[in-house]
């Protein structure tokens, strides 16, 4: 018994020797581990708050961009309120963005004063943008085309670009500190519970559930950063120094083609048989980019093209320990600076065609006049009445070049009017059939149930003779040739291939020929303007830009196919109407045209003036002429019976419609008839004649000149002059 008593007086002893120090080891290994804690908690939520910063720099660079994008779409379509949608969206959103990024680098003076610098110049470029939409709203497309090309979006643009490079740049290199900190942390957590061991078995059950808390978190953590990742548009990847995956979100692998099993973290890139050729390139590709980056001490951008057609940007910048690569689609920003140059083209064409136009058509005007009275001097003498006929034919030939130009410009001055297609082609038909011949077979399908649509029926008339004869040449020893008319949907999907068109309803002309076809590089020039493949003196190269100019001018779109001896498709898309079609108006035959009511005769070119005064007195009008708008007002407080104010639009100081406002004041009941070689911004906006407005185009001749005068003077007294005023 005593030596058992001693036994257990012994073993307490021991006991409490190996107890205290276990006691105390588990305590020292607990409080080790509740120090390192709060340590690691700390580096986890810097390394997320990083990545939230990163994530918030892509968001507000993206932002600036759509907002950019806005306002160019805006713009290159006259003021499409749809197109401002994405500028309207990043306007709202940017502020919560900055607060976003604000929140992530409070923490860090140097980036506060970074972020500072971003804020000033985001700003500034919204405050650029927003000036060139309200300019346009208040003064047209060309003073916001002026806010645009000083340069000062574009200066704000790499400003913007520079303080998000260097925000990501120092928030990249604190990523990766804060990343080695959180190892670090990690470690000496798992070192406290390696030097308690078994001695410390009480703690390490408590820390052992500690920490499986703590590992919890981060895999949500990283969850949610996994889903912060693929909730950008831009497909980012993170390599380590070996070339290995740390992480990847879901629109990298999809803009890059690449199959799950070529992502596997911790390895290379892999490509296998199903990866596209574009895909094989591009993971071959990074590699050297990563070699270029760091021979030259800076991040690294290449273009692609991606397998479905797509404009790609691969951008490629080293970090401490690795690199990161971001591939963004810009296929949409490409279109749309396309687009942007394709408009500042033809404003270029429209400046100088509409210069051209006004005097060359004052000209032309004199000469067709001319010819008019020489018509009827040398009535009686054959060869000269045939002399006079060839010169005629020149003047006509120059005056439809000139509207071929101005119809390629988008300037010339449309009458549009409600009409359902089938109506329509019933008209143009028999005038195809006689433009073609004999020897071309006209097959026509006119879906029953069209839409209406609202264009000018004039100009449609001329497009569709256009096409028809292009198709004849292309058919010289004869052939077929068919015209269907049906209804059409352009959806999202069709109009994300083409920048230029607005989804929706259209009505929908195709004329298409067996004839001779072209060929790709023929194709990709046809609406180019000049641009023919008929011999020298046969072909002035504008009818499918003319055409091309009408449908754009009327809010459609135009679509060629056609492949070398297979033929030639081009469909017309013009935009739905819900408006009812507008009555058929019976001809009028055997119209008088000729008159004795008193003209005012208003135009500043003295021998234009001269030469339709010699014409409105052969026609028995008794006319008033005078040089400008003061002249004109003087001469209707003195002349009461002025029957008809015929006035050119574009005249010195007082313009052909102000004139005519105040000329009704004086007379209301004055009739108000306009001509001009070319009208835009004073009696023509967006491409269309005002309402109420009657113009007589210049040139023009003794017979037109007559016919329309007569009908101004024939029309009810209740039409009125329009109020719109021009800019």
């Amino acid at each position: 018994m005593k030596t058992l008593w001693r036994f257990r007086a012994r073993l307490l002893p021991a006991l409490l020797f190996a107890t205290v120090p276990l006691i105390f080891l588990a305590a020292i290994a607990w409080f080790r581990f509740m120090s390192a804690e709060p340590e690691a908690h700390q580096a986890r939520a810097e390394t997320i708050a990083s990545f939230q910063a990163l994530s918030a720099a892509a968001a507000v660079d993206q932002a600036v961009q759509d907002a950019e994008r806005g306002q160019r779409g805006f713009l290159l379509t006259s003021g499409r309120e749809s197109y401002l949608q994405p500028y309207l969206d990043s306007k709202a959103r940017l502020p919560k963005l900055m607060a976003e990024l604000q929140r992530a680098l409070h923490d860090s003076p140097d980036q506060q004063t970074r972020l500072l610098s971003l804020q000033s110049n985001v700003t500034t470029k919204m405050n650029e943008l927003e000036s060139t939409i309200v300019t346009f709203r208040a003064s047209g497309f060309d003073n916001a085309l002026a806010i645009v090309l000083t340069d000062s979006g574009r200066n704000s643009m790499d400003t913007i670009h520079a303080d998000l490079a260097a925000i990501v740049e120092a928030e990249t290199a604190r990523l990766a500190n804060r990343q080695r900190d959180a190892a670090v942390a990690e470690r000496r957590v798992s070192a406290t519970f390696l030097v308690g061991g078994l001695a410390a078995a009480a703690a390490l059950l408590v820390g052992a559930a500690l920490l499986a808390g703590a590992y919890r978190r981060v895999a949500i953590s990283e969850l949610t950063l996994q889903s912060t990742l693929d909730s950008v548009r831009e497909g980012v990847a993170a390599f380590d120094g070996g070339g290995r995956l740390r992480a990847w979100n879901t629109p990298f692998a999809r803009l890059l083609d690449l199959a799950p099993a070529a992502l596997r973290r911790g390895q290379l890139l892999a490509v296998d048989g199903s990866t596209s050729q574009t895909a094989a390139e591009i993971v071959d590709r990074i590699g050297d980019l990563d070699a270029t980056s760091r021979r030259t001490g800076r991040p690294a951008l290449v273009d692609y093209q991606g397998r479905e057609g797509q404009s790609l940007e691969l951008f490629h910048n080293r970090v401490a320990d690795g690199y990161v690569t971001t591939v963004l689609d810009v296929s949409e920003q490409r279109r749309a600076e396309e687009a942007l140059r394709q408009a500042q083209k033809l404003e270029s064409v429209g400046q100088m065609t509409g210069g051209i136009a006004h005097d060359f058509n004052n000209l032309l005007t004199i000469i067709m006049g001319a010819l008019s009275f020489l018509r009827r001097a040398v009535g009686g003498d054959p060869l000269a009445l045939q002399r006079v006929e060839m010169l005629e034919i020149a003047a006509e030939r120059g005056a439809q070049l000139t509207k071929q130009l101005l119809a390629f410009a988008r300037r010339q001055p449309l009458q549009p009017e409600t009409i359902n297609m089938g109506g329509a082609m019933q008209e143009i038909l028999p005038l195809v059939r006689r433009a073609v011949g004999e020897d071309v077979v006209i097959e026509s399908v006119i879906t029953a149930g069209l839409w209406n649509t609202t264009i000018d029926a004039a100009q449609f008339q001329s497009a569709v003779l256009n096409l028809a004869i292009n198709s004849r040449y292309a058919m010289p020893n004869g052939g077929k040739l068919t015209i269907e008319v049906a209804n059409a949907t352009l959806d999202d999907v069709y109009a994300a291939r083409h920048a230029e068109v607005e989804p929706g309803q259209y009505v929908q002309f195709a004329i298409t020929d067996n004839g001779a076809g072209m060929d790709a590089a023929t194709l990709a020039r046809a609406l180019a303007p000049f641009f023919t493949t008929k011999p020298a003196g046969e072909g002035s190269g504008l009818g499918l830009p003319q055409v091309y100019g009408f449908v754009r001018q009327s809010g459609g779109h135009i679509k060629i196919y056609s492949e070398p001896r297979e033929g030639t498709t081009v469909k017309l898309y013009l935009p739905r109407s819900l408006h009812e079609a507008a009555p058929a108006v019976a001809r009028t035959t055997n119209l008088a045209l000729t008159g004795s009511e008193t003209i005012l005769l208003v135009d500043d070119d003295e021998v234009v003036r001269s030469t339709a005064f010699a014409m409105l007195e052969e026609l028995g009008y008794r006319v008033l002429n005078v040089a400008d708008g003061n002249e004109a007002l003087a001469t209707l407080e003195r002349e009461l019976d002025v029957a008809l104010l015929f006035t050119d639009v574009i005249m010195p100081g007082m313009s052909g419609r102000q004139l005519a406002e105040r000329a009704v004041q004086i007379q209301p009941k004055l009739r108000v008839l306009f001509t001009s070689g070319y009208a835009e911004n004073a009696i023509v906006h967006n491409g269309r004649l005002d309402a109420g407005v009657e113009l007589l185009s210049k040139p023009y001749d003794l017979d037109r000149l007559a016919a329309k005068v007569r009908r101004v003077l024939d029309v009810s007294n209740d039409r009125t002059l329009s109020s719109r005023s021009g800019p």
